[in-house]
């Protein structure tokens, strides 16, 4: 990830001159013309299928922070879920703000390191809100004094809380704070040419907006693929017994079609020559028991009978996924 350039830096490129070397130009007809630069340094490890697992998982994450950090701050507090991509570690660093808030995570039982970044907009708000003012986050150019890193410390701890509560179903994850620093650079969590997955956060406030970044090694991510599968269906929340009783109520009052079905064929010469009053033999026997369909599907047995002066349809049989059982 580069460093984002300014207008004016963009301008001069388009407008500069482009050089050609011909020397360097390779035949279109060559096989060497198609090729497609591959950076050794940087290769995508994490599938498409875990990216979108992670953007779910954090997007749940996100919400639960919202939530906890605006009772906490007593303030308006948003939290949403940019972008996850893969870097290197050393991409990672160039795209955070220096000075910063940047925290070394820990990730229990494993003895990689993670690391997360609040942005000076944010994190100034914070302090200013924790210490009893309005949070406004007025721009301040200089790097966190201990004692304002002591108050974030509470705010992150927060966070990371909400991170092992948020991967639980996934696997049982303790995040907690193993470092910090106001330069990045100087905090040492990865080499720099490790994959990293990088989850960018929008976070707001109050009237002050900024970025978290969240940097997940990709080591963890491949140790806990395989418990990704089944672990967001494990998530959902089981109804409640009141929600249960009216599921129950509200169910009971829906009309279902049933229907007593009897097959038989017969060629079309003879369909066509039926009239009033003949006899069709169907080929079922009286004993044989009859197919009751609750919609299309199959759900009992029985015996036609005679109710009331009307056919009826003696229940001897109730059919489930396994087969026929008993009544």
């Amino acid at each position: 990830m580069s460093k984002i350039l300014s207008q004016d830096e963009i301008d001069a490129l388009l407008s500069a001159p482009i050089a050609v070397d011909r020397t360097d130009r390779a035949d279109d007809a060559s096989p060497a013309a198609n090729f497609i630069r591959y950076n050794f340094r940087r290769p995508d490890r994490i599938s498409k299928e875990q990216i979108h697992a992670l953007h779910f998982l954090h997007e749940r994450f996100a919400r639960n922070v919202s939530q906890s950090l605006a009772a906490y701050l007593r303030s308006m507090t948003d939290l949403s879920l940019v972008s996850v991509e893969q870097f290197a570690y050393s991409e990672f660093l160039m795209s955070l703000s220096d000075p910063t808030a940047f925290y070394a995570v820990s990730m229990a039982p494993f003895d990689d390191l993670g690391g997360l970044e609040i942005n000076p907009a944010v994190a100034f708000a914070m302090v200013e809100r924790m210490l009893g003012g309005e949070g406004k986050g007025a721009a301040v150019e200089r790097a966190l004094t201990d004692i304002e890193q002591n108050v974030i410390d509470s705010v992150v701890k927060i966070l990371l809380d909400s991170l092992s509560d948020t991967w639980r179903p996934v696997v049982d994850l303790s995040f907690g704070i193993r470092g910090r620093e106001t330069r990045p650079q100087m905090l040492q969590v990865a080499s720099p040419n490790d994959t990293v997955v990088m989850l960018v956060f929008d976070m707001r406030i109050g009237e002050a907006q900024g970025m978290l970044n969240l940097c997940l090694p990709a080591s963890v991510v491949e140790k806990t693929d395989s418990h990704f599968a089944g672990a967001l269906d494990r998530h959902r929340r089981e109804p409640t017994g009141k929600e249960r009783l009216w599921l129950n109520e509200n169910l009971a009052r829906v009309p279902m079609p049933l229907s007593a079905v009897l097959e038989t064929r017969c060629t079309t010469r003879e369909v066509v020559e039926l009239r009033a009053g003949d006899v069709l033999s169907l080929g079922v026997p009286t004993s044989r028991p009859l197919d009751l369909r609750v919609g299309r599907t199959l759900k009992f047995r029985g015996q036609p009978a005679a109710h009331g002066g009307r056919a009826s349809l003696v229940v001897s049989h109730r059919c489930d996924g396994a087969g026929v059982a008993e009544a």
